[in-house]
C-alpha cells in the first residue's frame, strides 16, 4: 500500500471544485478506513479531520430553508457529501477512545448537533449525526480515568436546541426504519447521558417526555393492553382524538422506558408530568372494570370477604387484573407506626419525613382548600405486569420506571405488598439467573461483545441499581428481597467486579513499525491520536461495583440482622477498597497487617490490577459504609478493624465536592458516642480542622455535614476540647448560620422581581408562595400542541386538574427560593444541635456550667437569647412596604419542629445547671411565651421537649434555692404554662408526654416540696 501521505485522496479533497468530485474522494477513503484502525490513525496525522470538519462547517449552511422530506427522498450533491462526510466522522469515532481526542479538536459535537433539526435536513443525514453522536458517547464510556468526561459530553449535547430537534424526532409520524432507527438512538442517548437534574428538567421543558410518553402509549397499543373503554371515557371528557396509532416494527419499548426512566429519576414533578401526559392518560384512564369471566370477579369477592385483598379501598381497574392476586395483610398500611419509626438509625428518615409521599393533592374549590385523593393509575399495575410478563432488560427498564413512581408516592398504599411479591423476587431472579452465566476468557479482551453477553452485564449492571431504589427505606421489601437471597447475591456481585484484570487496554494490532505510536504525542491536536481507551468488561466492572455498593447500602439502611448478615459476607473489604481511586487486592485486616509487615503495601495512587474507581464508587462506597456503621457493633468491631476512618479522613480532602460530601457523611456516624475512631480521627487526621474548613464552605451539603458531624463531637469529648473546636468553628460564623436568613431574602427578591413584571398588587390572595411563580409556567404538553388538539386539550377537566397539580409540584420542587431555605433551616438545625451538645455535659456539674458560661462569653448572652426567640417568631416575608401583609407577594413561615425542640433543649441545659442560670432563662418572658404557644404541636418531640424545660426551671436545687424557685413556678403560672401542661396531662396522646407533664404540674403546684 502506498503511503497516505503521497496518497492524492486528501488532496482531492481539499481542491475538488464540485460536489461530485468530492463525492468520489470521501467515497474512496471511506473504502480504505472502514474497519480498520491502523488507517484511521495514519489519516488523522495527515489532517483529514479538519478537511472532514470544514466540509461539515455549520456557517456555510446558515441560508438552509425548512422542508418536509419524505421517506423516498433522495439526497442532492451537496447532500451525499455531508453525509459522507459525517459517515467518515462517524467511523474514526468507531476506532474508540484514542479518536476523541482530535475529534473534540475539530468540534465533533457541535457538528454533529447541526445536522439534527428534521425540517432542514433529510432523515439520512439526521439519523448519521446522531449514530456519530452515540459512537462519540460509547467511545467516552471506555476512555482512561482522567481523559474524557462524561459529564462535559452531556452538558453539550442536551442544550435546549437540540433538545427541541429531539422532540421534532420523536413526534415523527413516519414509520420507515430511517424514523425508527432516529427514535432507538435518541432514546439511546438519554439512558446513557441523562443524569443531572437541569437536563432532566430540560427535558421536560422541551417536550421531550411527553415524546417518549407518546412512543410508550403507541407501544400499549401495539401490544393491545388499551384499558378498555378509553374512546368512550374520553368522549364523555371531552378529550377525543388522543389514543394514538400502534408503534411501528422495531420500535425498542426497552430504550423508551431506560430514557422515561433516566429523566423521572427521583423527581416527583417529573414522575407526575410523565402520568400526565395526554397520551397515557388516553390510553390509561381511570376507570372501574368488571371482568367478564364470573370465576375471576368470585375469586376477588372471596379474597375481599376473607381479608386478603384490600379492593374495598379502591375500585380495581382493567389493569389490575393482569396481575395475580396478592393477599394484603390487613395490619400492614404504609401509615402505621412502627419500632424502625420510634427507633431510626442515624440519619435515617423518620415517620416525620416519609421517603413516599401522600398521594394527595390540594385544590381550591370556591374559595376552600380540599384535599383530593387522586386514583391511582393504570399505568402502576401495567408496569408491574410488564415486569413479570417480559424479561431481561425491557424487565429491568419497567422495574425502574415503577421505582421511581413508586417513591414518588403515586402508587396505592397496598401496592407496596405487590411490589414485595411480584417484582422483587423477579429482580433477584435475574440476577440469580445472570449470576449463573460465566464469561469466556475471549470477551474478557475482546473489544466487540457478543450481544448475548452485553445483555447480561446491562441486567448485572443496572438490575442491583434498581432493586437498591425500590427497597430503600421500606421495612416490607427489603425483606421480600432478603428472603430471596439478595445479601448474598450483592456480596458476590461485589466479590466478581474485584477480580484482577491483567490487561485493561485493547491489544495493539501488528505493525512493522511499532514505535511510530509514540510520535504521534507531537503536531495539532486534529491530528494527534489520544491513549488507548479500557476494555468495555473493564468498564462492565466498575459499573458493577457501584450497582452492587448500592445494593448493600440500601439492604443496610433498616434492619440490624441484615446489616450483620452483610458483614458476614466479608464486603467490608472490598468497600474499603472502593473508597480508593486505585484499589488494591481486597485483604481482611489479618492480611493486610501481615502485608504491612513485609513491605507489600503497595502504592494506593498508581494503577493496579484492580482497575481506577471513578467518582460514582467512592461515592456508593461511602453510602455504604454510612448504612453499616449505623449498627453499632460493626461500628465498633469491622469498621474499627479495618480502619477506615483513614480513607475516609483521605477523602474529606478530595477536590470534588461531591465525593466530599459522601465521606463527610461517613463522619457523622465515626464521631458518635459508640465510636472508638474519634481519638484517631481527632488527635492522627485532624478532623476538627477539616469540618470546621468545611463548615465555612458555599457548598451547602458540605455545611451541613460538617456541622452535623461537629454536633456529634463536642458531646464526646472535654470541655478544654470543645472550647477549641468551637474557636475553630469561629463564634460569629456560627451566629450567622444559626441566623442565616438568605433563602428569605430570596423569597423577597423573587417576589419584587414579580411584582415588576406587572403584577397587580390590588389582587387579595391566600398568602402561598406557590400563587403567582405557578401562574407563570405553562404546560409543555398542553400548550406546545397544535391549535386544534389544544382547544380540545383545555376544555377537558382531567387536563386541567392535571395542569394545576404539575404546577403546585413544579413550584414546591423547583421554587429557588424554597430550596434555599429548606437547605438554610437543614443547617440552622444542626447549628442549634451544635449549641445543644456543647453546653451538656452529663458526667459533671461543675463542666456543665463552665460551658454555659463560655458560650454566654463567646456568643453574647443577650445575643444567643434573642437569636432563639427570633427563630420561634412567624415570619411574613415580602410584604415591605406594603399596607397590607396578606397579599400575592408574601410568604408566611413557621417555624420547624425540630429548630423548635433543639431550642427548647438548649434551655433544658441551661436551666440544668446553677440556679443562677435557671434565673436567667425565667428572665425570657418573650421567648418563654413563645415556647408555650407550642404546647400543642402536632410534633410529640416539641411536647417532650416543653416538659423537660418546664421540670427544670421548676426544680429545687438546694436550700438557698427554695425561695427563688417558688418564685420561677409563679412567673411560670402567671405565663400560663400551668394551665397548658394540665391539658398535656389530661389529653396528650403520648403516654410519656402524659406522666411528664403530671410530673411537672406536682413540681409546680408544690416548688418547695
Amino acid at each position: 500500500m502506498a503511503r497516505i501521505q503521497s496518497s492524492p485522496i486528501l488532496s482531492q479533497i481539499r481542491v475538488a471544485r464540485t460536489h461530485s468530485e468530492q463525492t468520489v474522494s470521501l467515497q474512496a477513503l471511506k473504502d480504505e478506513v472502514v474497519g480498520h484502525v491502523q488507517r484511521k490513525e495514519k489519516w488523522v496525522e495527515t489532517g483529514i479531520l479538519e478537511a472532514l470538519a470544514k466540509i461539515l462547517d455549520p456557517v456555510a449552511r446558515e441560508d438552509r430553508g425548512m422542508h418536509v422530506y419524505p421517506a423516498s427522498y433522495k439526497l442532492d450533491e451537496e447532500e451525499s457529501v455531508w453525509l459522507l462526510a459525517l459517515q467518515l466522522m462517524a467511523s474514526f469515532a468507531c476506532g474508540g477512545p484514542s479518536f476523541l481526542h482530535p475529534l473534540h479538536a475539530v468540534d465533533v459535537i457541535p457538528i454533529a448537533i447541526s445536522f439534527l433539526c428534521p425540517v432542514f435536513y433529510p432523515p439520512q443525514i439526521v439519523l448519521t449525526a446522531l449514530r456519530l453522536i452515540r459512537n462519540v458517547a460509547e467511545a467516552t464510556s471506555l476512555a482512561p480515568p482522567g481523559a474524557e468526561d462524561a459529564s462535559e459530553l452531556s452538558d453539550a449535547i442536551f442544550v435546549p436546541t437540540t433538545l427541541r430537534n429531539f422532540s421534532m424526532i420523536l413526534t415523527d409520524p413516519f414509520s420507515h426504519h430511517v424514523a425508527v432507527e432516529q427514535k432507538r438512538l435518541i432514546c439511546g442517548l438519554i439512558s446513557r447521558l441523562c443524569k443531572k437534574s437541569d437536563h432532566q428538567a430540560l427535558m421536560v421543558e422541551a417536550s421531550v417526555l411527553d415524546a417518549l410518553a407518546q412512543i410508550l402509549a403507541k407501544c400499549v397499543v401495539a401490544r393491545g393492553e388499551v384499558v378498555p373503554g378509553a374512546e368512550l371515557i374520553h368522549q364523555t371528557d371531552g378529550y377525543v382524538g388522543r389514543i394514538p396509532s400502534a408503534a411501528p416494527r422495531g420500535t425498542s419499548l426497552t430504550l423508551t422506558l431506560e430514557a422515561i426512566s433516566a429523566i423521572i429519576a427521583d423527581s416527583r414533578f417529573r414522575a407526575c408530568s410523565f402520568l400526565c401526559a395526554p397520551h397515557i392518560m388516553a390510553v390509561f384512564p381511570f376507570a372501574p372494570f368488571s371482568p367478564p369471566a364470573k370465576e375471576t370477579r368470585d375469586l376477588w369477592t372471596a379474597l375481599e370477604s376473607a381479608g386478603l385483598a384490600a379492593t374495598h379501598t379502591h375500585s380495581p381497574g382493567a389493569m389490575e387484573f393482569l396481575l395475580p392476586v396478592v393477599p394484603i395483610p390487613p395490619a400492614h398500611g404504609r401509615g402505621s407506626p412502627s419500632l424502625y419509626d420510634q427507633f431510626a438509625p442515624l440519619g435515617a428518615q423518620t415517620s416525620r419525613e416519609s421517603s413516599v409521599h401522600p398521594l394527595t393533592f390540594s385544590f381550591s374549590a370556591e374559595g376552600k382548600e380540599s384535599e383530593v385523593a387522586d386514583p391511582e393509575s393504570p399505568v402502576i399495575p401495567w408496569l408491574i405486569h410488564l415486569v413479570q410478563s417480559s424479561g431481561g432488560m425491557e424487565s429491568v427498564a419497567a422495574a425502574s420506571v415503577l421505582t421511581s413512581l413508586f417513591k414518588a408516592g403515586f402508587a396505592n398504599s397496598e401496592r407496596e405488598q405487590a411490589l414485595a411479591c411480584l417484582v422483587v423476587p423477579h429482580l433477584c431472579g435475574l440476577l440469580k439467573e445472570y449470576d449463573e452465566k460465566e464469561l469466556s476468557k475471549s470477551a474478557r479482551t475482546s473489544t466487540s461483545v457478543p450481544t448475548d453477553v452485553a445483555d447480561g452485564w446491562s441486567i448485572a449492571e443496572r438490575a442491583p441499581e434498581v432493586l437498591a431504589r425500590l427497597v430503600a427505606d421500606s421495612d416490607l421489601l427489603q425483606q421480600a428481597a432478603h428472603d430471596c437471597g439478595v445479601i448474598k447475591i450483592a456480596g458476590k456481585l461485589l466479590k466478581d467486579a474485584y477480580e484482577p484484570m491483567p490487561v485493561q487496554t485493547p491489544p495493539r494490532p501488528w505493525s512493522p513499525n511499532p514505535g511510530r505510536r509514540a510520535q504521534s504525542d507531537e503536531g495539532l491536536p486534529a491530528c494527534r491520536v489520544g491513549p488507548a481507551g479500557q476494555l468495555p468488561v473493564y468498564a462492565h466492572n466498575t459499573k458493577m461495583r457501584e450497582s452492587a455498593l448500592k445494593l448493600v447500602a440500601a439492604m443496610a439502611t433498616i434492619n440490624g440482622e441484615y446489616q450483620k448478615e452483610l458483614d458476614k459476607e466479608d464486603v467490608m473489604s472490598y468497600i474499603i477498597e472502593s473508597l480508593s481511586p486505585w484499589p488494591r487486592k481486597p485483604k481482611s485486616p489479618k492480611e493486610k497487617a501481615g502485608a504491612e509487615k513485609a513491605g507489600e503495601t503497595g502504592d494506593a495512587t498508581s494503577p493496579s490490577l484492580y482497575g481506577h474507581n471513578p467518582k460514582s464508587v467512592i461515592i456508593a462506597a461511602c453510602h455504604a459504609v454510612r448504612s453499616l456503621g449505623r449498627s453499632v457493633s460493626i461500628l465498633r468491631t469491622t469498621l474499627q478493624d479495618h480502619e477506615v476512618w483513614l480513607p475516609i479522613s483521605k477523602l474529606m480532602k478530595h477536590p470534588d465536592a461531591e465525593v466530599q460530601i459522601g465521606a463527610s457523611s461517613v463522619v457523622i456516624n465515626l464521631l458518635t458516642s459508640c465510636s472508638p475512631m474519634i481519638d484517631a480521627l481527632v488527635n492522627t487526621a485532624g478532623i476538627v480542622k477539616i469540618l470546621c474548613e468545611q463548615a465555612h464552605s458555599l457548598n451547602p451539603g458540605l455545611r451541613l455535614n460538617s456541622l452535623w458531624a461537629l454536633k456529634h463531637l463536642v458531646l464526646e469529648i472535654p470541655p478544654n476540647l470543645r472550647k477549641q473546636v468551637l474557636e475553630e468553628l469561629e463564634p460569629g460564623w456560627l451566629v450567622q448560620l444559626i441566623n442565616d436568613d438568605g433563602s428569605e431574602e430570596e423569597t423577597r427578591q423573587q417576589a419584587l422581581r414579580r411584582r415588576a413584571s406587572g403584577a397587580d398588587e390590588d389582587e387579595d390572595m391566600d398568602s402561598d408562595a406557590a400563587s403567582e411563580t405557578t401562574s407563570q409556567w405553562w404546560w409543555p404538553a398542553l400548550w406546545n400542541a397544535i391549535p386544534e388538539e389544544r382547544d380540545l386539550l383545555v376544555k377537558s377537566p382531567r387536563m386541567r386538574k392535571a395542569e394545576a397539580k404539575l404546577k403546585k409540584l413544579r413550584e414546591f420542587e423547583q421554587n429557588p427560593a424554597k430550596k434555599a431555605r429548606n437547605e438554610s433551616l437543614a443547617i440552622q438545625e444542626q447549628g442549634l444541635g451544635f449549641i445543644r451538645n456543647f453546653v451538656m455535659v452529663m458526667a459533671d456539674y461543675n463542666e456543665q456550667t463552665e460551658m454555659v458560661d463560655y458560650l454566654f462569653t463567646e456568643l453574647g448572652q443577650d445575643r444567643l437569647f434573642g437569636i432563639l426567640a427570633d427563630k420561634l417568631r412567624m415570619r411574613v416575608v415580602g410584604a415591605y412596604g406594603r399596607r397590607y401583609t396578606k397579599s400575592r407577594d408574601t410568604v408566611v413561615l413557621h417555624p420547624q419542629p425540630r429548630i423548635i425542640e433543639h431550642i427548647t433543649f438548649i434551655l433544658v441545659h441551661i436551666a440544668a445547671s446553677v440556679p443562677r442560670h435557671r434565673q436567667l432563662v425565667i428572665a425570657q418572658t418573650d421567648l418563654l411565651q413563645l415556647l408555650g404557644n407550642h404546647f400543642n404541636s402536632k410534633d410529640v418531640g416539641v411536647r417532650r421537649a416543653l416538659c423537660h424545660l418546664f421540670h427544670n426551671l421548676s426544680c429545687l436545687d438546694n436550700e438557698e434555692d427554695r425561695q427563688p424557685c417558688a418564685q420561677r413556678a409563679q412567673e411560670l403560672e402567671k405565663l400560663g404554662v400551668l394551665a397548658k401542661l394540665e391539658s398535656l396531662e389530661q389529653g396528650d396522646a403520648d403516654l410519656d408526654v402524659r406522666e411528664r407533664a403530671k410530673a411537672v404540674v406536682a413540681q409546680l403546684k408544690s416548688p418547695t416540696a
